[in-house]
Parts: structure tokens; C-alpha cells; sequence
């Protein structure tokens, strides 16, 4: 296969790694060994070091099997950036039990529907989500067994043999390592996504896929961060993917320390900053320009900054050059999926950087481009077509869901949905999605659920949901509404129905009112002459 890009790798990254055979609990246990009195965490201005944080996810770990948990059940993980998130998700590697991010800020119905598909058996909850938590574990549709709250002590919720409090649940646990075999073919994540019919679905990534993952981040970022001077700033939801590769999975890589900032706004972002002078970011462009905006940024200590990387949507040219000139900082944007553990291409952090493009396939990973109708046909240089992809960090396939895993892998390649091209020196375009997903603010967003929600109110007779670029999220969504004879609506109305349905988001940004929906020769609603429309009004 003709790996053009390997020319313009950095000097200190080979196109190729010797992966460990060990697992991510492994890696844990050998940091804390190697830095027992090194911060693994810091909130605020608590300070965790290794030592600590490995006893406390021993503790947990014990706990829960004390509770009934075993290897290979699954455990949602609904919380924000906290200390107790990267506990918790280093307890269950030490069970073999398989973590779940869930978004707190999500619907009951839209979190039910998660916590059915992977039959979880237990769920660590932030108090203040919590009721979402409790109310889904007293309907009892779901498996759900355990709930264990952080801060559950005076928060007036009351315990008992199936509701524990996070504090008193892991104090009765040992410090002893749980004596459990884990392999690096155990999964070790569900990492949820929408993939291209919109129906969220359990990637399942093995403690192989992300401590491959793992080596990857760390030799690609590395001549910007060395590993013993990795501490990232943990801005980005641990429970999505690029949140939680670029902060959990890359400490992990030489004992990193990762800064959590619970609510991301960019006076919490500068505090961070300012407190704790961590030296790599992944960010989103709204991020990086709330950042270039704040009135103390120049005089903070953003100059800690040494590596960012940024993703989900294109960062504008000026943005990242007013942020470069602040920070002094090396910027590289990168492109990936959950079905990937995050990251497969991403320019070099010293060399070679095309505006536009999301840079060049990590080492050990495979891109094709295929012709879209069939699949089978290679693209020539600078023709768009499908983004096929090989690699360590690929997943094993879909939770429960042989069929949508056959649909996505043919001959060992993942099919990703995105159409894109390959210019003549490897490095990578994305043109358009072959599946309607939007991006908003680095997050997933399927048109044809809110287009569902939409119809279940009584006053609509269609609903088609698009994006609309937007500097600061990517992509705002927009709704377009028709409503049945007689009825009348306002945009306020719309907005406030989606809110009690969807999760913030997800919600529309624009309504638009219109006398019907544009449709295909074969009758389905056709975004694409809405997506044409709004560009012409745009324009016009």
C-alpha cells in the first residue's frame, strides 16, 4: 500500500509501534508505582496523587464487587469532570468491568434508552443528576441494580442496600488490588454513538484498541510534550471520546497529570490555567476562541501551553493564529471516531500543516478512499469518495448489533460515513458526510431525532432539522416546521418543547416556519435542498 505520508511525519515518530501486550489497569498500577507522590489529579485546589488515587480505585473496585458487580458488567459512569469520574473509571479496568460514559445532561428517555442497550448493571451518579438516575432505577425496565452517588450525604437522598452514597460504599472496600484477570482483549469501554442511521450504539473498545490509542497520542504529541511533562487541561466531557483519549488515555502515557475544569467557561478555563500551568489542551474552536476573547488572557500563564489539539469542527485560520501568537503554543487538528478510540489522522505537530485538512494518518493506521455507491472502487489522488480505515485502535464492533457491525466493516476496513479526499502527499480533506450527523460544539447531532421529537407534538404536521455553520460551535441547529392547518406556533414554543426532550445541544438554535417540506423523487424529506435554501438566503 502507498504510504505517502510517512515523509512528513516529525522526527521523533515512526511510522510503526511496538504495542505492550498489558492492559490499561496495568498502566495505571505501573504509573502510581514509578510516581506514587506525582498529582494524578487536580480539581480546583485539590491535589491527588498516584498513590491515592490508586488506593481509592482499589477501594472502589472492591466495593463494587462487594455489591455484586463482576468482571464483564457494565458500569455507567454519569458525571462531569470530577476526581471521581477517572476513579471510577480506573476501578472498573481493575474488575475487568466494562465502563459506560453516559452525558448527564441528557433526557431520562434519552438516558433510558442507554442504559437499556448495554444492560448496565450499575451506574455512578453525581448527586445533582442523580434523580435521572433514580428515576429510571425505580421504573425498573432497565437491569439496573446499584446506584452509587457522589455526594449522596446531605443531599437528602436516602440509602439503602441498592442506593449508596460514592464516599461511605468505598470506604468498606480494601486497598488490596483486585485479584481479577484482565486481558488485552477484554473490552474495556462502551463508548456510545450515533453512527449512520442516528440509533445510539456501544462501540466496544478493548483495553488493546485504547492502550494502542494510548502509545499513539503519546509519540505523535510528543515533540511538543514529552511524556514526563505531560498535564492536560480537561476541558472536554470525559465521557465523550476526544475528552476522554486526550486526557485519561494520554496521562496514561508516562504518568501524565490532567487538570479537570468541571464547567468550561473561560474564566474557569484561565483559572485553571493560571493555577496549575498545564501544557496540553484538546479543545474545540469555540474553546480556543472564547479563549482569544477573554480580557485576561495575556497576562495569565497561558504560555504553559506547549501542544494543542484541536478537533470536531475546522478551526478558522485567524483563531488559530491569534492563539499561537498569545500562547506560543504548537496547534495540530486531527479527525476521528468513537468507533476509532478517537484519533486517526492529525497534522504533525512540527512539520508539514494544510489548512483545511485533518493531516495524515497516525502510524500503524490505513486510509482508503472509495467510491460512495459501492464501496470497492479506490479513489485516484484528490477524488472524494468514502474514508476507509485500518488500525490497532479500531474497535471490535457494535454492542449487541451484529447488523449495523456488519454494515460498518467489509474485509477488515471500517466504513466511516464521512466523505473526504486524499491530496498527493496523504494528507487527508473532509468534503461532506455521507450520514447527516452534525457536529455542535464537538457533539453528535442526529437531524432525524429532533425531527421525531418535533412530531410528537400536536400542532406539527412536518419537521426537517439541518446545521448552519456557526463560528463558534461548527454547526447551530436549525429546524424547519410546518405546521398543520389552523394551528399557529411560535419559535419560542419550539425551542422550549425540544428543551424538555433533548438534551441542551440537541436543542434548535432556528426555527423556521415554511409551507412544506422539500422532498426527494422517492418522497423523503430532502435536507440537502434545505441545506442549498439556507445557503442561498446566506448568501444572497
Amino acid at each position: 500500500m502507498d504510504r505517502r505520508w510517512y515523509q512528513f511525519y516529525d522526527q521523533e515518530v515512526p511510522p510503526s509501534i511496538d504495542y505492550p501486550n498489558i492492559t490499561l489497569k496495568d498502566m495505571f498500577n505501573s504509573n502510581a508505582e514509578a510516581n506514587p507522590d506525582k498529582p494524578y489529579l487536580i480539581f480546583k485546589d485539590i491535589k491527588i496523587p498516584y498513590k491515592v488515587s490508586n488506593s481509592m480505585a482499589r477501594q472502589l473496585a472492591n466495593a463494587l464487587l462487594s455489591v455484586g458487580v463482576e468482571k464483564g458488567d457494565r458500569i455507567l459512569l454519569m458525571m462531569p469532570n470530577i476526581p471521581q469520574y477517572a476513579i471510577s473509571l480506573m476501578a472498573c479496568y481493575k474488575i475487568g468491568g466494562i465502563a459506560v460514559g453516559a452525558n448527564p445532561l441528557y433526557t431520562v428517555p434519552e438516558l433510558t434508552h442507554q442504559f437499556s442497550d448495554c444492560s448496565a448493571k450499575a451506574v455512578i451518579v453525581l448527586a445533582s443528576f442523580a434523580e435521572k438516575a433514580l428515576q429510571i432505577y425505580q421504573e425498573g425496565k432497565t437491569q439496573i441494580e446499584q446506584v452509587i452517588i457522589v455526594g449522596a450525604k446531605g443531599s437528602g437522598i436516602e440509602t439503602n442496600d441498592h442506593i449508596h452514597d460514592y464516599d461511605t460504599l468505598m470506604a468498606a472496600g480494601s486497598h488490596e488490588e483486585p485479584a481479577i484477570e484482565v486481558v488485552p482483549e477484554d473490552i474495556a469501554m462502551l463508548q456510545y454513538t450515533g453512527g449512520t442511521t442516528g440509533v445510539s450504539k456501544g462501540c466496544m473498545l478493548t483495553h488493546a484498541n485504547l492502550v494502542a490509542m494510548t502509545m499513539q497520542d503519546g509519540i505523535w504529541f510528543s515533540p511538543s510534550v514529552p511524556p514526563e511533562v505531560i498535564r492536560t487541561l480537561a476541558t472536554i466531557p470525559l465521557h465523550h471520546i476526544f475528552g476522554m483519549n486526550c486526557n485519561i488515555n494520554l496521562s496514561l502515557y508516562g504518568g501524565g497529570t490532567i487538570v479537570l475544569v468541571a464547567q468550561p467557561t473561560p474564566d474557569n478555563i484561565l483559572e485553571a490555567i493560571n493555577d496549575h500551568e498545564p501544557t496540553c489542551w484538546a479543545a474545540v474552536p469555540a474553546l480556543i476562541q472564547g479563549m482569544n476573547q477573554h480580557p485576561g488572557i495575556r497576562d495569565s500563564k497561558i504560555k504553559s501551553m506547549k501542544g494543542i489539539c484541536c478537533g470536531s469542527a475546522p478551526l478558522p485560520v485567524e483563531v488559530m493564529k491569534t492563539f499561537v501568537e498569545i500562547s506560543g503554543a504548537m496547534i495540530t487538528e486531527g479527525y476521528g471516531m468513537s468507533e476509532t478510540s478517537n484519533i486517526v489522522t492529525a497534522n504533525p505537530i512540527k512539520g508539514l500543516k494544510k489548512t483545511g485538512s485533518i493531516g495524515i494518518p497516525w502510524p500503524d493506521v490505513d486510509i482508503k478512499i472509495v467510491d460512495v455507491e459501492t464501496g470497492t472502487k479506490e479513489m485516484a489522488t484528490g477524488e472524494s469518495g468514502e474514508i476507509l480505515i485500518k488500525g490497532p485502535q479500531v474497535m471490535k464492533g457494535y454492542w449487541n448489533n451484529p447488523q449495523e457491525t456488519a454494515n460498518v466493516f467489509r474485509d477488515g476496513w471500517l466504513y466511516s460515513g464521512d466523505v473526504g479526499y486524499m491530496d498527493e502527499d496523504g494528507y487527508i480533506f473532509i468534503v461532506d458526510r455521507k450520514k447527516d450527523m452534525l457536529l455542535c460544539s464537538g457533539f453528535n447531532v442526529f437531524p432525524r431525532e429532533i425531527d421525531e421529537v418535533m412530531y410528537t407534538n400536536p400542532k406539527v404536521l412536518e419537521a426537517c432539522t439541518i446545521g448552519v455553520p456557526d463560528e463558534k460551535r461548527g454547526e447551530t441547529v436549525k429546524v424547519f416546521v410546518v405546521l398543520k392547518p389552523g394551528q399557529s406556533m411560535t419559535e419560542e414554543e419550539v425551542i422550549d418543547f425540544c428543551k424538555q426532550q433533548l438534551a441542551p445541544y440537541k436543542v434548535p438554535k432556528i426555527v423556521e416556519f415554511i409551507d412544506s417540506v422539500p422532498r426527494t423523487s422517492v418522497g423523503k424529506p430532502d435536507r440537502k435542498a434545505l441545506r442549498a435554501m439556507e445557503e442561498a438566503k446566506r448568501n444572497g
